[in-house]
């Protein structure tokens, strides 16, 4: 509880006033705790950024991977899943991504984006494997998908660019454009 707390402090006072500005002592005072508690769960304004960043990419990242293990779904839905949550994430906390990820880089180590990159290398393949996909590296695929997802979320912030992204998604990796939204065959 009072990590997530002074985690939310951070956040705010990295919108108001920079990475420069923020301090543990302005932590604390805007968690409303002692600047040793601040102490006790980070030892450095890094470790708080990265502290920060991995909380962004758990968001990023936990319901892509529990609509994986969904066999319900197809991967072509899973896709779409995953590239719906990846800009809910950005859009709804768009400033503070744009700070975190494309101005001060990735402090927290680049393990998260490797993670997310890594989830979406298993969708590819594995909706390969299930024919679903025209894939044939999916390493290179995912490289090129998560690169190009990030351009229309910075360029284009105060639109929904979800059914672009995914189009664009659905493109690169051969899904029919043919049946329904969800590449299958109609009637």
């Amino acid at each position: 509880m009072r990590r997530r707390q002074i985690l939310d402090a951070v956040a705010e006072l990295l919108l108001e006033d920079g990475y420069d500005a923020l301090t543990m002592s302005k932590a604390a005072a805007r968690a409303g705790v002692a600047k040793g508690t601040v102490y006790l769960y980070f030892t450095s304004k890094q470790e708080l950024l990265a502290a920060l960043q991995g909380r962004m990419w758990e968001r990023m990242l936990a319901e892509p991977a529990a609509r994986l293990d969904q066999p319900d779904l197809s991967w072509t839905d899973r896709l779409d899943g995953l590239v719906a949550d990846w800009l809910a994430v950005e859009r709804t906390d768009h400033e503070l991504y744009h700070l975190l990820f494309h101005e001060l880089g990735a402090v927290g180590g680049e393990e998260p984006m490797h993670a997310a990159r890594d989830l979406l290398v298993d969708l590819l393949r594995d909706g390969a494997a299930a024919g679903e996909f025209d894939v044939q590296n999916p390493e290179l695929t995912a490289d090129f998908l998560t690169h190009a997802y990030v351009g229309p979320c910075h360029h284009h912030p105060d639109q929904d660019v979800t059914d672009a992204v995914q189009t664009l998604f659905r493109r690169v990796v051969g899904v029919k454009a043919t049946g329904d939204r969800n590449g299958k065959a109609s009637g």
